[in-house]
């Protein structure tokens, strides 16, 4: 297998995307729109910190409005 068919093998699909907004359409309780999405290449690959970083990032956002 020639790196551009894996390459083309990895891609996030329209339908995978539609998916995606669908899930957190739901869980948030209003419409989303997916602005960028990628596979990563290796998951296990990831640095610690990074992670890390990644989720203090996620759990810092209020998703609920407060007051309104």
């Amino acid at each position: 297998m020639d790196s551009q068919s894996s390459r083309s093998s990895q891609q996030v699909t329209p339908k995978t995307l539609s998916v995606i907004a669908a899930a957190v359409t739901e869980f948030l309780g209003k419409k989303v729109r997916i602005r960028s999405a990628r596979m990563l290449q290796e998951p296990h690959a990831v640095a610690r910190w990074a992670r890390q970083g990644r989720v203090t990032v996620q759990t810092s956002h209020n998703i609920t409005q407060r007051g309104r």
